[in-house]
């Protein structure tokens, strides 16, 4: 029997943040502190109470009027308080929730990953606008495991039989259904394909793998496939808890902000 509805995807992509004691009265560390140095200052100023960073931080209207680049600034996450600072100097500019890591491993089918968020000193590589999130083949293997489905990997140029007579193949690098009569359908990006108790995974490059929106309005990419992004409509609930496969997620006004305000290069201290 054919599984006619083809379920919604459920991007897992998120955030961290980490927590220690400190005293208000800790200096920031200074731009010539050596990462490590730096990274344990940072984060001992980060997690001040949520009081005395708040009553430090400019309202958020005033925030967004400026909305100017801060060359001497620096982002700070915290992966147990799930909170990221951005620190100019002795100010607090920013202090917001954040989706962390789900610090968890996953085994299938002989493979196994372990998502959590990287701790240390990074930095902004590079930004992007309306980023797309190209799915990894772990998350085909979490909806395979957890719902008990059969993984198939199409291939171009194979035909894939399903049990009501239409069948599945690539047509121009896209995976489609064709029906009795004949007429190809290209998969909207963003939808799993599930036929007959089976995933069938697209090629990597082709546009089924290529999700819109996923990752909201903007990307801070930290490399090796981390970013801080935002959300989508469904996934906002997500922030500020220890839910993603390794990225940092915020709430999309709040990366709106943070985007405007740091140029590629700025230091990000994550613990």
């Amino acid at each position: 029997m054919t599984i006619r509805g083809i379920s919604r995807w459920g991007a897992a992509v998120a955030v961290l943040v980490a927590a220690s004691t400190a005293t208000a009265q800790e200096p920031p560390p200074s731009a010539d502190d050596s990462p490590a140095v730096a990274e344990t200052r940072l984060v001992t100023e980060a997690a001040q109470t949520d009081s005395v960073a708040a009553s430090e931080a400019p309202a958020a209207s005033k925030v967004r009027a400026k909305r100017r680049v801060l060359r001497d600034a620096r982002i700070v996450i915290s992966v147990a308080r799930r909170r990221l600072w951005l620190l100019q100097g002795r100010d607090t500019i920013m202090n917001v929730p954040v989706a962390v890591g789900m610090n968890r491993s996953f085994s299938y089918a002989g493979k196994r990953f372990y998502f959590a968020t990287p701790r240390g000193m990074h930095r902004v590589l590079t930004k992007k606008d309306d980023p797309v999130w190209v799915v990894p083949d772990w998350h085909y293997y979490e909806v395979a495991k957890y719902n008990g489905l059969e993984m198939v990997f199409v291939k171009p140029g194979e035909r894939y039989d399903l049990s009501d007579g239409t069948y599945l193949e690539m047509r121009d690098g896209q995976v489609g259904r064709v029906n009795q009569f004949g007429n190809f359908w290209a998969f909207e990006p963003g939808l799993e394909i599930i036929f007959d108790g089976k995933i069938f995974v697209p090629p990597l490059k082709s546009p089924q793998r290529r999700i819109p929106d996923a990752l909201g309005p903007h990307a801070l990419v930290l490399g090796d496939g981390y970013m801080i992004h935002g959300v989508h409509e469904y996934d906002k609930d997500s922030v500020g808890r220890p839910v993603s496969h390794g990225c940092i997620r915020m709430h999309n006004s709040d990366l709106e902000q943070l985007y405007d305000m740091v140029p590629i290069g700025t230091p990000v201290y994550i613990r």
